[in-house]
């Protein structure tokens, strides 16, 4: 009878240990993910501070040239002939006045995928990208008609390029006479894909001295159509051709909707694909686009869960002995045959 209720309380201590490690270890999970989660927040913060002052210089930058180009009698001057010239010279691409401008736009081709000039009802008489000559770009629709004065600070509109299928930002200057008489626009298609080479992220082990470092992604999104949310270009890793052929799949997250909306935070939340994540997010009123910067949860709490693990393990352990304490008693209590 002892013997028996020994084994009892043995069992009876193994389940309790067994017991008390699960919480232990659920407990010691949940007190770690907290500081882990501050520490992904900070480093968040610091990179969303850093990816926004580049953006805002490449745009400053951009915005001057665009001022250089419409102070440039070089430019100016065979604009408007182009836009005072009748129809038929308009779309010889190969005269000596579209050859010259498209010289001299070219040092700044490279923040553009085109620029273009437009009469003053939007039809395109020139093009540094000659397949859109003769196109319609609607000024107080897709393309941002306005002055000069207000390019650093107005939103730009988001839409979907009917030529190209991507998610494009395009901007129409007024061209003036000496008289200031508007003869037309100055058309500026905005190379996406450059804007996004600004942004930074930090890749795993990056830094080889910390090897606790967690990925942290950077990306830019914005409304393309009024109800679907995408990337605002396709991947930097891609090739060219490859960016051509890519698929802007639809995105959408609290994060996403919230900075969308103009807001500005910080918080755990499902991504695009149903991930957990934490992230930072913040609105780009300029291009009423959302610039995140998010880690994955599963990523961030690595640390926490392989601690908690080695506890549970550990408790396991130290449980099973009682538990090989009875089965031992109770061969040893067999009769022998």
């Amino acid at each position: 009878m002892n013997i028996s209720l020994k084994k009892q309380q043995l069992l009876r201590l193994s389940v309790a240990g067994l017991s008390i490690t699960s919480l232990i270890s659920i407990g010691s999970y949940l007190l770690e993910t907290g500081p882990l989660t501050q520490q992904a927040l900070v480093r968040q913060r610091q990179l969303l501070a850093i990816n926004r002052s580049r953006i805002s210089q490449w745009w400053q930058q951009e915005v001057k040239r665009v001022e250089e180009n419409l102070q440039n009698p070089e430019i100016i001057q065979p604009s408007l002939l182009i836009l005072q010239a009748k129809r038929q010279l308009r779309s010889n691409q190969n005269s000596p006045l579209s050859l010259g401008l498209r010289d001299q736009l070219a040092p700044h081709a490279q923040n553009r995928n085109s620029a273009s000039l437009l009469t003053k009802g939007g039809i395109v008489v020139f093009s540094t990208d000659p397949q859109r000559l003769g196109m319609y770009q609607p000024l107080k629709n897709t393309t941002t008609s306005l002055e000069l004065n207000e390019l650093a600070t107005s939103p730009l509109n988001f839409f979907t390029d009917s030529f190209t299928s991507q998610p494009s930002i395009s901007v129409a200057l007024p061209i003036s006479t000496i008289e200031r008489k508007r003869a037309g626009f100055l058309a500026i298609d905005l190379n996406l894909r450059q804007l996004t080479t600004q942004l930074i992220s930090i890749e795993a082990n990056a830094d080889r001295q910390n090897s606790r470092l967690v990925p942290v992604e950077s990306y830019l999104a914005a409304r393309t159509t009024l109800d679907r949310i995408t990337l605002i270009a396709p991947p930097k890793t891609l090739s060219a051709e490859e960016s051509k052929r890519y698929n802007f799949n639809p995105m959408d997250s609290i994060g996403l909707r919230r900075a969308l909306d103009g807001e500005s935070g910080e918080g755990l939340y499902l991504n695009s694909v149903s991930q957990p994540v934490i992230g930072v997010y913040e609105a780009l009123p300029n291009f009423r686009s959302a610039l995140m910067v998010e880690s994955l949860q599963h990523q961030v709490y690595a640390p926490a869960r392989q601690k908690s693990l080695l506890i549970f393990l550990v408790g396991v352990i130290l449980s099973i002995i009682p538990a090989l304490a009875v089965w031992r008693q109770s061969l040893a209590a067999k009769p022998d045959i």
